[in-house]
């Protein structure tokens, strides 16, 4: 069933959560628009914060291209090590449908956008941004722009020298590290 939801954007983010930890020093910018991490990804907005509208489809295979009325679309691959890749449910008010239709492994997210430079690092009550993510299972392949804007173009220039193979999965930290890590950013804090 398609069917649109309202997305809360903070710092100009959404995230494709599949339930972990979210690995933030593994993300990997280079589009500008989606960014694949070891799991889950983040999308970039063009507001700062506010709302959005996302409208996510599953498939089991790649669906046929389409740009239609879309301004930006990229696919990635995502890694969902849990099988239940979604639009993280701290961003959304509705609850969207899991993209992870084939369990745990690789899928391909294709995400479209509309309105990103509309309002850019503005906030925005009412959604004028429009996304669009379709998911399928597929192993891993490098990101590809399948539309481009000027904002693509220049986030790819930026980053150029991006690593292009698939994310190195590093395992879950235990508890002592991640009160070690945590004691260690209060200390930087605390400078």
């Amino acid at each position: 069933m398609d069917e649109s939801f309202v997305v809360r954007v903070d710092d100009g983010l959404f995230c494709i959560s599949d339930g972990e930890d979210i690995t933030v020093e593994s993300t990997r910018w280079s589009t500008g628009l989606l960014a694949p991490m070891d799991h889950g990804a983040w999308i970039r907005t063009g507001i700062h914060t506010g709302r959005v509208t996302v409208r996510t489809e599953m498939h089991s295979a790649a669906p046929p291209g389409d740009t239609g009325p879309w301004e930006e679309i990229v696919e990635a691959s995502v890694h969902s090590p849990g099988g239940a890749m979604f639009v993280d449910p701290g961003y959304v008010a509705g609850e969207l449908p899991y993209l992870a239709s084939g369990g745990p492994g690789w899928y391909r997210l294709r995400v479209h956008a509309h309105g990103r430079g509309l309002n850019p690092d503005g906030v925005s009550t009412d959604p004028t941004e429009r996304y669009l993510i379709q998911a399928w299972p597929q192993d891993w392949s490098p990101q590809q722009v399948l539309q481009s804007s000027p904002r693509i173009e220049e986030s790819l220039a930026d980053n150029a020298d991006e690593p292009t193979g698939p994310p190195v999965h590093r395992p879950a930290r235990t508890e002592p590290e991640t009160a070690e890590r945590k004691r260690l950013l209060r200390h930087i804090r605390n400078r």
